[in-house]
């Protein structure tokens, strides 16, 4: 009777010990699949922006935007990007001017974004 008692219990934890080990290992592949978020990105007049119209981004990634103002327009601002109120709205160390119209922003997908690039008409020659 010990024997078969001590038999049992023996399998009963290699049982338990199995189902918590899957268990697991499926719990943890869960957790590993990113959110999934949605970039929407439009221009108002005067340009146009790359990417543009609406995509679908993993969690975390991260996404360049550029604003291309047309002949005698110029880069204005950005909304929905987290830099919208910020002196330099292109970036890192970027300045427009003469030969650099094109205003580049990168933004980290961490929720559904909805950016917009404005632009106005240009005071330079």
């Amino acid at each position: 009777m010990k024997k078969l008692s001590f038999s049992f219990i023996i399998i009963l934890i290699i049982s338990i010990t199995l189902v918590y080990s899957c268990s697991y290992e499926e719990e943890e592949s869960e957790l590993q699949v990113r959110a999934q978020y949605t970039l929407t990105v439009s221009a108002g007049e005067g340009g146009s922006v790359s990417p543009e119209n609406t995509r679908t981004y993993s969690g975390k990634t991260v996404v360049t935007i550029t604003a291309i103002p047309d002949e005698g327009y110029e880069f204005a601002r950005w909304l929905g990007t987290g830099n919208d109120n910020k002196p330099n709205p292109c970036g890192k160390g970027r300045q427009l001017g003469k030969f650099f119209s094109d205003c580049h922003i990168t933004i980290e997908m961490n929720s559904n974004r909805d950016v917009q690039v404005f632009f106005k008409l240009s005071t330079s020659e």
